[in-house]
């Protein structure tokens, strides 16, 4: 049975729409105002997967940075057994980022999954010039180009009439830079398997 309690003004006017979606108004004393139902808060915003990450590391330091340490002294030290500088190391990486994200681009767009895969002609040789190569590893302006004309030296790059520089290029599409330094991205991949199953391993093990 639904009960609808005496009232006036805005309470009738609660009451009269709680009578038309037939909702009873239960429970409550002689001459009571209809209350609204109080609302539940709303839920706590879920942790982003970089939040979610950093709490992780936080709770189980010594196992994730364990790992991450294991990982980066090996990668630096088999950079060192390709590079004099690991200056050289960090340059080519910034040099390399061009060419890469063109190339992830127009794999999307062109729906052209092998031209992901490494070694295959880039989309861009990175045109890019010395200013901004300082600008992103803060290495000083004049040892970048001196780098880049050793880089140049080797086979690696090459400069253009208006003084940029970009990837240098055989007549079938490849690149030296890929192929000298295919041994090191094996090595870099091999150690990033293992630190990504570390991880993997102490993310399934839960809190110790």
């Amino acid at each position: 049975m639904m009960m609808f309690l005496p009232c006036a003004g805005s309470a009738c006017r609660l009451n009269d729409m709680l009578a038309r979606m037939k909702v009873p108004i239960l429970g409550m004393a002689q001459g009571a105002t209809p209350m609204t139902r109080r609302m539940p808060p709303p839920p706590e915003a879920q942790p982003s997967a970089e939040q979610a990450f950093e709490r992780a590391y936080a709770a189980r330091f010594a196992e994730y940075h364990l790992a991450w340490s294991v990982f980066f002294v090996g990668h630096m030290a088999d950079l060192r057994t390709h590079f004099d500088d690991l200056e050289d190391a960090l340059l080519l990486a910034a040099f390399g980022l061009g060419p890469l994200a063109e190339k992830l681009r127009r794999s999307r767009r062109e729906g052209d999954a092998e031209g992901l895969i490494y070694g295959k002609r880039p989309a861009s040789e990175g045109w890019t010039n010395a200013r901004r190569l300082a600008e992103v590893t803060g290495i000083p302006r004049e040892t970048v180009r001196r780098k880049l004309e050793r880089f140049r030296r080797r086979g690696w790059v090459e400069q253009t009439d208006d003084r940029s520089w970009r990837m240098a290029l055989l007549p079938d599409g490849s690149a030296p830079l890929a192929a000298d330094m295919k041994a090191a991205n094996a090595e870099f991949v091999a150690r990033l398997a293992r630190l990504m199953a570390e991880f993997k391993r102490i993310e399934g093990a839960g809190p110790g």
